[in-house]
Protein backbone atom coordinates (compact mmCIF):
# COMPACT_ATOMS: atom_id res chain seq x y z
CA UNK A 1 0.00 0.00 0.00
CA UNK A 2 2.72 2.37 0.97
CA UNK A 3 4.55 1.37 -2.11
CA UNK A 4 1.92 2.45 -4.38
CA UNK A 5 0.90 5.72 -2.90
CA UNK A 6 4.62 7.03 -3.33
CA UNK A 7 4.19 6.02 -7.00
CA UNK A 8 1.42 7.80 -7.47
CA UNK A 9 2.88 11.08 -5.52
CA UNK A 10 6.04 10.41 -7.98
CA UNK A 11 4.12 10.10 -11.22
CA UNK A 12 2.06 13.60 -10.46
CA UNK A 13 4.91 15.20 -10.02
CA UNK A 14 6.41 14.24 -12.88
CA UNK A 15 3.29 15.13 -14.85
CA UNK A 16 3.17 18.98 -13.17
CA UNK A 17 6.64 19.21 -14.30
CA UNK A 18 5.79 18.27 -18.31
CA UNK A 19 2.40 20.19 -17.57
CA UNK A 20 5.10 23.29 -17.09
CA UNK A 21 7.23 22.44 -20.12
CA UNK A 22 3.96 22.48 -22.33
CA UNK A 23 2.71 25.60 -20.91
CA UNK A 24 5.29 27.74 -21.66
CA UNK A 25 6.24 28.10 -18.04
CA UNK A 26 10.44 28.61 -16.72
CA UNK A 27 11.17 26.28 -13.96
CA UNK A 28 13.25 27.88 -10.99
CA UNK A 29 17.30 27.94 -11.79
CA UNK A 30 16.26 27.85 -15.71
CA UNK A 31 18.17 30.31 -17.92
CA UNK A 32 18.84 30.94 -21.46
CA UNK A 33 21.67 30.57 -23.84
CA UNK A 34 22.70 33.26 -26.20
CA UNK A 35 22.19 36.42 -24.21
CA UNK A 36 24.03 39.49 -25.97
CA UNK A 37 27.95 40.04 -24.97
CA UNK A 38 27.68 43.98 -24.64
CA UNK A 39 23.65 44.93 -23.39
CA UNK A 40 22.18 42.65 -20.68
CA UNK A 41 18.45 41.96 -20.58
CA UNK A 42 16.35 44.93 -19.67
CA UNK A 43 15.99 44.83 -15.88
CA UNK A 44 13.40 47.29 -13.78
CA UNK A 45 15.33 49.68 -11.20
CA UNK A 46 14.89 50.20 -7.18
CA UNK A 47 12.85 53.47 -8.59
CA UNK A 48 10.85 51.44 -11.06
CA UNK A 49 11.98 52.57 -14.60
CA UNK A 50 12.79 50.68 -17.32
CA UNK A 51 16.22 50.63 -18.16
CA UNK A 52 18.62 48.96 -20.82
CA UNK A 53 22.34 47.84 -19.18
CA UNK A 54 25.42 48.14 -21.68
CA UNK A 55 28.50 46.74 -21.48
CA UNK A 56 30.68 48.92 -24.03
CA UNK A 57 34.37 49.50 -24.47
CA UNK A 58 36.13 53.11 -24.66
CA UNK A 59 37.24 54.80 -27.71
CA UNK A 60 39.10 57.85 -29.06
CA UNK A 61 36.13 59.83 -30.97
CA UNK A 62 39.37 60.27 -33.72
CA UNK A 63 42.84 58.20 -34.05
CA UNK A 64 45.29 58.67 -36.54
CA UNK A 65 47.92 56.30 -37.40
CA UNK A 66 52.06 57.23 -37.80
CA UNK A 67 54.55 55.33 -39.68
CA UNK A 68 58.12 55.27 -40.28
CA UNK A 69 58.01 55.29 -44.07
CA UNK A 70 61.59 53.94 -44.94
CA UNK A 71 64.64 52.54 -43.21
CA UNK A 72 66.67 54.90 -40.84
CA UNK A 73 68.50 55.56 -37.80
CA UNK A 74 66.16 57.08 -34.79
CA UNK A 75 68.11 59.64 -33.63
CA UNK A 76 65.65 61.73 -31.77
CA UNK A 77 62.49 61.27 -29.65
CA UNK A 78 60.32 64.02 -28.70
CA UNK A 79 57.26 62.72 -27.48
CA UNK A 80 55.60 60.29 -24.70
CA UNK A 81 52.63 58.58 -24.21
CA UNK A 82 49.67 60.80 -22.92
CA UNK A 83 51.89 63.77 -24.38
CA UNK A 84 49.33 66.79 -26.06
CA UNK A 85 50.72 67.95 -29.38
CA UNK A 86 49.10 70.02 -31.94
CA UNK A 87 48.81 69.08 -35.68
CA UNK A 88 52.27 69.24 -37.90
CA UNK A 89 54.45 69.21 -34.19
CA UNK A 90 57.73 66.64 -34.56
CA UNK A 91 56.68 63.50 -32.97
CA UNK A 92 60.72 61.56 -33.59
CA UNK A 93 63.71 62.53 -35.89
CA UNK A 94 65.37 59.95 -38.09
CA UNK A 95 68.70 59.58 -40.33
CA UNK A 96 67.64 57.70 -43.40
CA UNK A 97 69.27 55.11 -44.61
CA UNK A 98 71.55 54.76 -48.01
CA UNK A 99 69.07 52.59 -50.03
CA UNK A 100 66.39 54.72 -48.39
CA UNK A 101 67.90 57.91 -50.04
CA UNK A 102 68.47 56.16 -53.27
CA UNK A 103 64.83 55.08 -53.82
CA UNK A 104 63.90 58.36 -53.08
CA UNK A 105 66.36 60.15 -55.31
CA UNK A 106 65.04 57.63 -58.09
CA UNK A 107 61.35 58.70 -56.99
CA UNK A 108 62.42 62.36 -57.43
CA UNK A 109 63.83 61.75 -60.77
CA UNK A 110 61.71 59.26 -62.34
CA UNK A 111 63.49 57.86 -65.56
CA UNK A 112 60.85 57.42 -68.12
CA UNK A 113 60.74 61.39 -67.46
CA UNK A 114 64.28 61.53 -69.62
CA UNK A 115 63.58 58.96 -71.79
CA UNK A 116 60.23 60.71 -73.34
CA UNK A 117 61.83 64.07 -73.36
CA UNK A 118 64.81 62.72 -75.32
CA UNK A 119 62.04 60.76 -77.47
CA UNK A 120 59.61 63.82 -78.15
CA UNK A 121 63.23 66.02 -78.93
CA UNK A 122 64.26 63.29 -81.53
CA UNK A 123 60.37 63.63 -83.22
CA UNK A 124 61.11 67.12 -83.28
CA UNK A 125 64.59 67.22 -85.14
CA UNK A 126 63.38 64.72 -87.85
CA UNK A 127 59.93 66.99 -88.29
CA UNK A 128 62.27 70.27 -89.36
CA UNK A 129 64.48 68.79 -92.45
CA UNK A 130 60.67 67.33 -93.28
CA UNK A 131 59.02 70.78 -92.77
CA UNK A 132 62.10 72.37 -95.85
CA UNK A 133 61.58 69.71 -97.95
CA UNK A 134 57.61 70.47 -97.88
CA UNK A 135 58.21 73.91 -98.44
CA UNK A 136 60.64 72.86 -101.47
CA UNK A 137 58.45 70.67 -102.99
CA UNK A 138 55.35 72.54 -102.66
CA UNK A 139 57.29 75.60 -104.62
CA UNK A 140 58.46 72.93 -107.25
CA UNK A 141 55.01 71.40 -107.56
CA UNK A 142 53.19 74.65 -108.53
CA UNK A 143 56.20 74.97 -111.38
CA UNK A 144 55.36 71.03 -112.37
CA UNK A 145 59.06 70.73 -112.28
CA UNK A 146 58.43 68.07 -109.43
CA UNK A 147 55.75 65.19 -108.74
CA UNK A 148 53.30 65.74 -106.61
CA UNK A 149 53.10 62.32 -105.31
CA UNK A 150 56.62 63.24 -103.55
CA UNK A 151 54.73 66.14 -102.03
CA UNK A 152 51.83 63.37 -100.42
CA UNK A 153 54.46 61.42 -99.43
CA UNK A 154 55.92 63.97 -97.54
CA UNK A 155 52.93 65.27 -95.95
CA UNK A 156 52.12 61.57 -94.76
CA UNK A 157 55.43 61.55 -92.88
CA UNK A 158 54.89 64.81 -91.12
CA UNK A 159 51.18 64.04 -90.62
CA UNK A 160 52.53 60.74 -88.87
CA UNK A 161 55.51 62.34 -87.25
CA UNK A 162 52.14 65.17 -85.92
CA UNK A 163 50.61 62.70 -84.27
CA UNK A 164 53.61 60.98 -82.61
CA UNK A 165 54.72 64.06 -81.06
CA UNK A 166 51.12 64.81 -79.71
CA UNK A 167 51.43 61.03 -78.06
CA UNK A 168 54.74 62.09 -77.05
CA UNK A 169 53.54 65.46 -75.43
CA UNK A 170 50.21 64.18 -73.43
CA UNK A 171 52.10 61.14 -71.84
CA UNK A 172 55.09 63.40 -71.05
CA UNK A 173 52.11 65.71 -69.38
CA UNK A 174 50.77 63.15 -67.19
CA UNK A 175 54.32 61.46 -66.85
CA UNK A 176 55.32 65.19 -65.33
CA UNK A 177 52.00 65.39 -62.91
CA UNK A 178 52.47 61.85 -61.40
CA UNK A 179 55.70 63.06 -60.23
CA UNK A 180 54.83 66.11 -59.05
CA UNK A 181 52.32 64.34 -56.90
CA UNK A 182 54.68 61.72 -56.23
CA UNK A 183 57.14 64.40 -55.05
CA UNK A 184 54.41 66.15 -52.33
CA UNK A 185 53.65 62.95 -51.09
CA UNK A 186 57.06 62.51 -50.37
CA UNK A 187 57.12 65.70 -49.01
CA UNK A 188 54.66 64.76 -46.57
CA UNK A 189 55.84 61.44 -45.47
CA UNK A 190 59.49 63.25 -44.88
CA UNK A 191 58.19 65.86 -43.41
CA UNK A 192 60.16 68.29 -44.79
CA UNK A 193 59.99 70.22 -48.27
CA UNK A 194 61.86 68.19 -50.98
CA UNK A 195 63.29 69.60 -54.49
CA UNK A 196 64.01 67.40 -57.50
CA UNK A 197 67.63 66.11 -57.44
CA UNK A 198 68.03 67.26 -53.17
CA UNK A 199 67.20 64.05 -50.86
CA UNK A 200 67.72 65.31 -47.32
CA UNK A 201 70.01 63.34 -44.49
CA UNK A 202 67.46 63.14 -41.54
CA UNK A 203 63.80 63.35 -42.30
CA UNK A 204 61.19 63.75 -39.61
CA UNK A 205 57.57 61.57 -37.96
CA UNK A 206 55.16 64.84 -37.55
CA UNK A 207 51.63 64.77 -35.80
CA UNK A 208 48.57 64.24 -38.52
CA UNK A 209 46.22 66.24 -35.61
CA UNK A 210 45.90 67.73 -33.00
CA UNK A 211 45.34 65.32 -29.72
CA UNK A 212 47.30 63.25 -27.40
CA UNK A 213 50.33 60.02 -28.40
CA UNK A 214 47.85 57.56 -26.76
CA UNK A 215 50.72 54.88 -28.21
CA UNK A 216 54.22 54.33 -29.12
CA UNK A 217 55.98 51.69 -30.71
CA UNK A 218 57.97 50.21 -27.99
CA UNK A 219 61.00 49.57 -30.72
CA UNK A 220 61.20 53.35 -30.86
CA UNK A 221 64.65 54.16 -29.47
CA UNK A 222 67.25 56.97 -29.99
CA UNK A 223 69.98 55.01 -32.39
CA UNK A 224 67.47 52.33 -33.28
CA UNK A 225 68.05 51.48 -36.77
CA UNK A 226 64.42 50.20 -38.01
CA UNK A 227 62.76 49.27 -40.90
CA UNK A 228 59.11 51.12 -41.82
CA UNK A 229 57.14 50.27 -39.44
CA UNK A 230 53.65 52.16 -37.12
CA UNK A 231 55.03 54.20 -35.13
CA UNK A 232 52.71 56.56 -33.21
CA UNK A 233 48.83 56.60 -32.71
CA UNK A 234 47.55 60.25 -32.18
CA UNK A 235 44.06 60.55 -31.21
CA UNK A 236 41.48 63.26 -29.58
CA UNK A 237 40.39 62.35 -26.20
CA UNK A 238 38.02 64.76 -25.68
CA UNK A 239 35.14 63.88 -26.52
CA UNK A 240 35.02 60.11 -26.14
CA UNK A 241 33.43 56.82 -27.51
CA UNK A 242 32.09 54.09 -26.14
CA UNK A 243 30.96 51.23 -28.70
CA UNK A 244 28.80 48.00 -26.89
CA UNK A 245 26.53 45.54 -29.15
CA UNK A 246 22.68 45.48 -28.48
CA UNK A 247 20.09 42.53 -28.77
CA UNK A 248 17.97 43.38 -30.91
CA UNK A 249 15.34 43.79 -28.66
CA UNK A 250 17.04 46.41 -26.75
CA UNK A 251 18.63 47.58 -30.13
CA UNK A 252 15.19 48.98 -31.52
CA UNK A 253 14.64 50.93 -28.11
CA UNK A 254 17.60 52.77 -28.70
CA UNK A 255 17.18 56.11 -30.27
CA UNK A 256 19.68 58.70 -31.21
CA UNK A 257 20.23 61.56 -28.89
CA UNK A 258 19.10 59.79 -25.49
CA UNK A 259 20.88 60.43 -22.49
CA UNK A 260 22.69 57.78 -20.29
CA UNK A 261 24.74 57.03 -17.33
CA UNK A 262 28.31 55.52 -17.59
CA UNK A 263 30.35 54.13 -14.82
CA UNK A 264 33.29 52.30 -14.88
CA UNK A 265 35.07 49.44 -12.03
CA UNK A 266 38.56 51.27 -13.12
CA UNK A 267 37.17 54.75 -12.15
CA UNK A 268 35.14 53.56 -8.65
CA UNK A 269 32.86 56.30 -7.23
CA UNK A 270 32.71 58.19 -10.74
CA UNK A 271 29.98 58.64 -13.55
CA UNK A 272 29.62 60.39 -16.47
CA UNK A 273 26.80 61.57 -18.68
CA UNK A 274 26.48 60.18 -22.29
CA UNK A 275 24.84 60.85 -25.55
CA UNK A 276 23.57 58.18 -28.17
CA UNK A 277 25.56 59.18 -31.45
CA UNK A 278 24.94 56.20 -33.56
CA UNK A 279 22.85 53.60 -34.07
CA UNK A 280 23.49 50.89 -36.73
CA UNK A 281 20.54 49.53 -38.81
CA UNK A 282 22.09 46.40 -39.86
CA UNK A 283 23.16 43.03 -37.68
CA UNK A 284 26.53 42.54 -37.21
CA UNK A 285 25.48 38.21 -37.22
CA UNK A 286 23.72 37.53 -40.67
CA UNK A 287 23.35 33.88 -39.89
CA UNK A 288 19.41 32.67 -39.81
CA UNK A 289 19.80 30.89 -36.48
CA UNK A 290 22.04 33.27 -35.07
CA UNK A 291 20.80 36.13 -32.64
CA UNK A 292 20.68 39.81 -33.87
CA UNK A 293 23.32 42.50 -32.71
CA UNK A 294 23.22 45.58 -33.59
CA UNK A 295 26.46 48.04 -33.05
CA UNK A 296 25.48 51.11 -30.47
CA UNK A 297 27.85 54.04 -29.87
CA UNK A 298 27.61 56.84 -27.23
CA UNK A 299 29.87 60.33 -27.44
CA UNK A 300 30.95 61.13 -23.66
CA UNK A 301 32.53 64.31 -22.33
CA UNK A 302 36.27 63.71 -21.20
CA UNK A 303 37.55 67.16 -19.81
CA UNK A 304 39.79 65.57 -17.30
CA UNK A 305 41.16 62.91 -19.50
CA UNK A 306 39.77 60.38 -17.20
CA UNK A 307 38.65 57.88 -19.47
CA UNK A 308 41.29 56.14 -21.33
CA UNK A 309 40.95 54.63 -24.56
CA UNK A 310 40.51 50.39 -24.00
CA UNK A 311 38.66 50.95 -20.29
CA UNK A 312 35.35 48.77 -19.94
CA UNK A 313 32.31 51.05 -18.98
CA UNK A 314 28.97 50.12 -17.77
CA UNK A 315 26.25 52.26 -19.84
CA UNK A 316 22.82 52.55 -18.33
CA UNK A 317 20.58 53.66 -20.70
CA UNK A 318 16.44 54.52 -18.97
CA UNK A 319 13.82 54.12 -21.78
CA UNK A 320 11.86 57.35 -20.71
CA UNK A 321 14.49 59.41 -22.42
Amino acid sequence: MLIRMLGSIKWAALGGWMLAIFLGLSLPGAGFSGEAPGAQATTPPANGEPEIIFNAKVFCSLKRRVDLPFKGIITSLKVHSGQQVNKGDVLATYRLAPEARMAIQQRLSPPQLAEMETKLSAVQRNMVPLKNKQRELNQLVQKKLAPSQSLAQVNEELQFLGREKATLQERLKKDRQLAQQDQEVLSDLMGTALKSGQVPREASLKAPCGGYVVWVNPALREGAELNPMPSFDVGVMDPMLLRAQAFEIEALQVKIGQKAEVTLDALPGKKFQATVSRVAWSSTTTGPNQPAYYEVELEVSNPGLDLKEGLKARVVLRKSE
